[in-house]
């Protein structure tokens, strides 16, 4: 996998390491292909019967890398393409260990790309696209979230000022269970060891139609994303957004027009 992704099998379980702990585990093209590449890899090895996804150091993963080169564009929503293709290619179980900060593309990752996600007790999930300008498809939280609360989740979570809390993730079902960020591992392995008692087979056929019910809406979903999310991401201000946090600034949007907004 490289450097900024680690496989290890112990005791038939996979662990699966982000491993930019200097950048947060920023998602950039080298990360996000290894996460691409790390799936079948898993799904085809006897030895591995469940994985846990982690990110080393202090956050779990914090997003999309924006520094310039990180991302370069040329294999098209990498990304997006790097989440578990759950109940298609992979049908072995999943399960995310996330303390830290969770933001962005990152909870696609631990919370609707693993079946079962532990979060430490002082970890929150956000998405600081709101600020930044860039609009999020809806799959990436329908239907893991009341329809009010998963519009003031993705409108307003930023700076912290409604970031989601391990506590309320876990009310809204969000997340499987909520442990002293010292127990988290520890947490993660019990419920690796629970799933290591439940036949593969049967594992396949609920991961199957569990997530064909899920995926109903991803041919509408891609059309919606190509006529309205897609001309955000290459709008004047997601360049200004850019430029802003290049230059450690605030973004300033008015001076923009109305045609960013059109």
């Amino acid at each position: 996998m490289g450097d900024v992704l680690t496989y290890e099998v112990d005791d038939e379980i996979a662990f699966i390491t982000m491993n930019r702990p200097e950048r947060r585990n920023a998602l950039n093209d080298e990360l996000s292909q290894a996460l691409l590449d790390v799936w079948p890899r898993f799904e085809a090895d006897d030895s591995a019967r469940v994985a846990i996804l982690q990110g080393a150091g202090r956050d779990f993963c914090v997003g999309l890398d924006l520094n310039p080169g990180e991302v370069k564009g040329e294999i098209p929503h990498l990304m997006h393409q790097a989440y578990p293709k759950n109940g298609v290619e992979v049908f072995k179980p999943l399960i995310a260990a996330v303390q830290g900060n969770c933001m962005g593309g990152a909870y696609g990752f631990a919370v609707r790309g693993c079946d079962f996600t532990i979060m430490a007790d002082t970890a929150r999930l956000g998405f600081p696209e709101a600020r930044a300008g860039i609009a999020i498809p809806p799959i990436e939280y329908i239907p893991v979230m009341p329809f009010k609360i998963s519009l003031e989740f993705m409108m307003l979570a930023y700076k912290g000022g409604r970031f989601m809390d391990a506590e309320r993730a876990y009310q809204l079902g969000v997340v499987n269970e909520v442990v002293p960020e010292a127990e988290l591992t520890e947490a993660a392995v019990r419920w690796a060891n629970m799933l290591k008692t439940i036949p593969l087979g049967y594992i396949r056929s609920i991961k199957y139609g569990h997530y064909k019910a899920m995926r109903l809406g991803y041919l509408q979903n891609e059309m919606d994303y190509a006529h309205y999310i897609w001309p955000q991401i290459q709008s004047e201000e997601r360049r200004e957004a850019a430029r802003a946090q290049r230059e450690k600034r605030e973004p300033d949007y008015r001076s923009l027009g109305r045609e960013s907004a059109d």
